[in-house]
């Protein structure tokens, strides 16, 4: 029904990502790992989801069309075409980091980012029915990317090591939260209670962002500037026929008036001439 997946030749080296993780949290990085928070730098127009604008996290606001497709494929009862939605998908993580490249982030924070978005896609294929038996398993994007089959429980050691230095890599940070409420398990799809430690996992994560972006604000309005006083009317609307009803009844008038004045005057120049007359 479908034929071998090809992967699209990349000529990016892979360089490892704990090496670069403890470069970079030791200090050893030449850049820094935190971008302008300004998502207009990355935003590009994606052809099939109008996603992109959203967020403040350029990496979050380059991921959204893949978020999207997540949503969309966990939905699937059938794809008849497995080989060609992995082109697809490579293709946009592909266009995706190219896109991120030119951002100030650093080697490490690129590098886990693409790994996340590739576990991510990974894991909700294979979570289908179609996917799970389809040639994906044998080509997945963590294999042809990072040189890797399974990456469910580095994940978490990147992230643990992330958490470590969060004010350095908080859009990284995010970027992962939103994979894990997304959906993405790795390693706990398998333990008994995976569930529950995913969910401790997130808590914790929510916890460092919450610390890092400052108390939430207890209002998001002020429900009050909106509520009018007591005394207040709303001014009555006239309709829109009123203005010609208006000049209708002015002109009727004149004439009225004109008319009476007319026929008064008409009355007295014909007694007048029946008076010259009867002389």
């Amino acid at each position: 029904m479908t034929g071998p997946i090809t992967a699209p030749q990349t000529d990016q080296p892979d360089p490892s990502l704990n090496t670069l993780l403890h470069a970079a949290i030791d200090g050893d990085s030449t850049t820094s790992g935190t971008a302008p928070h300004t998502p207009q730098e990355l935003e590009q127009p994606d052809p099939e989801f109008q996603l992109r604008g959203l967020a403040y996290n350029p990496l979050a606001d380059a991921a959204m069309p893949l978020f999207g497709l997540v949503i969309r494929l966990r939905s699937l009862d059938q794809c008849n075409d497995v080989p060609a939605l992995y082109r697809s998908v490579h293709n946009q993580i592909t266009t995706i980091l190219e896109e991120v490249r030119q951002s100030d982030y650093d080697d490490a924070t690129r590098l886990a980012y693409s790994y996340s978005l590739c576990l991510l896609m990974d894991e909700t294929v294979m979570a289908t029915p179609w996917g799970k038996h389809s040639t994906w398993s044998g080509c997945s994007l963590l294999s042809d990317i990072h040189k890797e089959t399974w990456g469910g429980e580095k994940f978490f050691t990147v992230l643990s090591r992330l958490q470590m230095d969060a004010a350095k890599y908080p859009h990284l940070l995010e970027l992962m939260y939103l994979c894990l409420c997304m959906g993405l398990k790795g390693k706990y799809a398998l333990q008994p209670n995976g569930d529950g430690e995913r969910q401790k996992i997130i808590a914790k994560l929510h916890r460092t962002l919450r610390e890092l972006r400052g108390p939430a604000p207890e209002r998001l309005t002020d429900p009050l500037s909106n509520v009018a006083p007591r005394h207040y009317r709303v001014n009555q609307q006239w309709p829109w026929w009123t203005p010609w009803v208006a000049v209708t009844a002015v002109l009727v008038v004149a004439y009225t008036v004109y008319a009476i004045r007319l026929n008064g005057i008409t009355r007295e120049v014909l007694n007048a001439l029946d008076g010259v007359l009867t002389l």
